[in-house]
């Protein structure tokens, strides 16, 4: 008696074929059999279970199941109002084994993870991802030479940027000022393009900076620390962005970063201690790394000219201001050149002179207008420093020209050290 041919059954055919009792090839969204009585044809089960099982949905270039067709599970989980965290429908997965593994298309079973919800949308915002890669990669290098200082710059405030979106504002602006200074070679939109992002991110991070002021904590002391040493970056770099605001004058413009420098430190001095003791320590607490060098004999003696005009001055109420601003640039001077703090050096000294000597430079005193034009001499030796370029002449020149006769050799020192040549 001859073998009977063997078959593979039909589990998953449409209903059709299972009443009249005939085996169904199973294709999507109709079958062969039913295409050939041209009469309707419908399938039972889950919708995805089907479009995992299908072995023609990408072959025969067909859409998938319409929403509309899901099951009630399907539709609750995926329904705009339910929740992100709901568990996910039973798709019917674990009985992929009755299926032959040939009987598959291998791109079939990433259907089944494709979230069909529209509230989630694909919010890919690729310029500040651009702006994030230049700073992990390149702009974070600016801000110190120690290494360990780099890494938390690198590592630890982008993490705490995550919780405080202002600090996240205040990275994505400095990278994007960083990108325009690079791209201001050539004046294109390129440049114009990252000073409109730097500005819309730093609009953002103030507005909410400035609430945080009002109560500072050990929760947000880190945070608004860093973004108090990013914002002093950003009055710097600003400039070398975008040139001398129109009716500014660079004496001026400078004012203007030193009173923020000095504004936002006065705040968060009363949170040192915490700052000290937290992740960021280490920026606050670092000496440097001695270099071995000594403060060259031409800065020393020029220092040292300082305070002999200045007791020579006859401006003897303020005498002492000018005394004490000289010994801070001494201090500043000494830190550049004997221990490994280049950087700091050009920030250190605005903060700590007596407020009293700032308001002698914003009155354009001689004295002060000269002491100022020493600093530019730290300013001039960072000039490939992005955010400090073109600092140091743009401020001789003007200094220069305030100071009558009888002042200009006062800055015959800086002048040549900056290279100015009127």
């Amino acid at each position: 008696m001859p073998s009977r041919r063997t078959h593979t059954k039909s589990r998953l055919g449409c209903l059709q074929c299972k009443q009249r009792r005939v085996k169904c090839d199973e294709k999507m969204p109709r079958c062969g059999s039913c295409a050939k009585h041209n009469i309707a044809c419908s399938y039972t089960g889950s919708s995805v279970n089907r479009l995992l099982l299908s072995r023609s949905v990408y072959n025969n270039n067909q859409q998938s199941l319409d929403i509309e067709e899901r099951s009630a599970s399907e539709s609750s989980y995926f329904s705009p109002t339910s929740s992100y965290s709901q568990s996910p429908p039973n798709t019917g997965i674990g009985k992929l084994s009755r299926t032959s593994p040939s009987s598959l298309e291998p791109l079939d079973i990433l259907s089944n993870l494709i979230d069909r919800n529209p509230q989630f949308t694909s919010d890919l915002y690729m310029r500040d991802l651009e702006l994030m890669h230049h700073y992990s990669t390149q702009t974070y290098r600016t801000w110190s030479e120690a290494p360990e200082l780099q890494e938390i710059w690198k590592t630890v405030i982008p993490k705490e940027a995550l919780a405080h979106h202002f600090l996240m504002h205040g990275l994505l602006a400095l990278s994007a000022l960083h990108l325009s200074q690079i791209n201001s070679g050539d004046k294109g939109p390129s440049q114009t393009m990252y000073m409109e992002i730097a500005t819309r991110h730093q609009s953002l991070a103030l507005s909410s900076f400035r609430p945080e002021l009002n109560n500072i904590t050990p929760l947000n002391c880190n945070a608004l620390f860093a973004f108090s040493s990013i914002l002093s970056i950003i009055a710097f770099a600003s400039s070398q962005c975008t040139g001398i605001e129109p009716g500014m004058a660079p004496v001026e413009e400078i004012l203007r970063a030193f009173s923020l420098l000095r504004g936002v430190y006065e705040i968060l001095h009363t949170a040192w201690d915490w700052i000290e003791k937290g992740q960021l320590g280490l920026l606050v607490r670092h000496e440097g790394t001695s270099t071995g060098d000594t403060v060259p004999a031409e800065a020393s003696a020029a220092l040292d000219y300082l305070d002999e005009l200045n007791n020579d001055n006859r401006e003897s109420e303020a005498r002492e201001t000018y005394c004490s601003a000289i010994r801070k640039l001494r201090e500043s001077f000494e830190n550049f050149y004997t221990r490994c703090q280049q950087v700091r050096s050009a920030t250190a000294w605005p903060i700590t002179v007596p407020h009293a000597y700032i308001t002698l430079l914003k009155s354009r005193q001689p004295m002060a207008l000269v002491i100022l034009a020493h600093y530019c001499v730290i300013l001039r030796s960072l000039n490939e420093c992005w955010w400090l370029t073109g600092w140091s002449e743009k401020l001789v020149e003007e200094i220069y020209q305030s100071l009558d006769a009888s002042w200009r050799p006062s800055i015959h020192w800086p002048v040549k050290v900056v290279g100015w040549t009127g």
